[in-house]
C-alpha cells in the first residue's frame, strides 16, 4: 500500500486546505476525493477560460511517460502542424490574454501559438503546472501497471501519491486553484487562454465541477495512450473550453 507519510506534511496540508476551500474533501486514509454536497463553490470572475494542451510529443507517439525535462518531450511534426493550425483560428475567440505554464513543452507550444501575431499578450504563470512524472520517463503503461505508486496515483486516485521527484494529483489541483485565484485577483472579466498540460485541464474541470464525479471517464490506460489512441491524441495542441 502506498504510504502517504512519504509526502511532506506541509504539502499534504496545503493540498487538503486548498481543496477544502473549493468544496472537495480528501479521505485521510486513502487520499481519494469527493465533492462536498451543496457547497458554495467560489466563483470565477473571468468572462471565459479556454485551454490549449501542449503539442503532441514523441512520448505521446511512442506511448511513453515523460517528465518535465525528458528528451521524449520534443514535438512530432504532426504535433507542431496541428498546433500551428490552431493558432491561426484564435482570433474568433477574442482572447484578452494567454497564461502559459513553465515547463519546456508548454513554453514551446506557447512559442508556436505566439509566432503568429496574436491580439493578446502571453504571460508565464509558474503555478500553471501539471503532473511531473520524473522517475517514470520513457516507461510505458505496461512497465508500470503493477508499480504500487502508479496504482496509488493513477488507479486508486490517491491525491498524495507521487514519484520521489515528481508531483501528485493533489499538488496539480491545488496549483489550479491558485491559478484561478490569480485570475480572480488580476484578470476579472477577461477572456483567458491557458496553455498547459492535460492534467491541468482535468484539475480545472474538477475544481469547477464540470463532471458529476471528479474522475468520471478517467482511466489510467486511457490517460497514457495505450493501444489505438489516434482519436485521443487529437486534443494535443487543440483548444478546449474550461469555463
Amino acid at each position: 500500500m502506498f504510504d502517504v507519510n512519504t509526502i511532506p506534511v506541509g504539502e499534504r496540508s496545503r493540498i487538503t486546505d486548498t481543496l477544502l476551500k473549493w468544496g472537495i474533501r480528501i479521505d485521510p486514509v486513502d487520499g481519494r476525493i469527493d465533492y462536498i454536497p451543496d457547497f458554495a463553490v467560489p466563483g470565477v470572475k473571468a468572462a471565459s477560460i479556454h485551454l490549449i494542451r501542449h503539442a503532441e510529443t514523441v512520448a505521446v507517439a511512442r506511448h511513453e511517460f515523460m517528465s518535465d525535462t525528458s528528451d521524449n518531450c520534443v514535438f512530432t511534426d504532426a504535433g507542431t502542424e496541428i498546433t500551428r493550425r490552431q493558432a491561426e483560428e484564435l482570433d474568433a475567440y477574442g482572447f484578452d490574454i494567454a497564461l502559459y505554464g513553465p515547463i519546456a513543452r508548454v513554453v514551446n507550444t506557447q512559442a508556436i501559438i505566439m509566432s503568429r501575431p496574436q491580439r493578446f499578450p502571453a504571460v508565464k504563470v509558474e503555478k500553471l503546472h501539471g503532473i511531473d512524472n520524473t522517475g517514470w520517463e520513457y516507461k510505458s503503461y505496461f512497465d508500470l501497471e503493477h508499480d504500487p505508486v502508479f496504482l496509488a496515483r493513477e488507479v486508486e486516485m490517491n491525491m498524495f501519491a507521487r514519484t520521489p521527484r515528481g508531483t501528485s494529483w493533489g499538488t496539480v489541483i491545488a496549483n489550479c486553484a491558485d491559478t484561478l485565484e490569480y485570475i480572480n485577483e488580476k484578470l476579472t472579466g477577461k477572456r483567458i487562454l491557458l496553455i498547459s498540460q492535460g492534467s491541468v485541464l482535468r484539475g480545472m474541470q474538477i475544481l469547477l465541477r464540470t463532471r458529476k464525479h471528479p474522475w468520471d471517464d478517467y482511466t489510467a490506460s486511457g490517460m497514457y495512450h495505450v493501444g489505438d489512441d489516434s482519436a485521443k491524441k487529437k486534443n494535443y495542441g487543440i483548444i478546449s473550453r474550461v469555463l
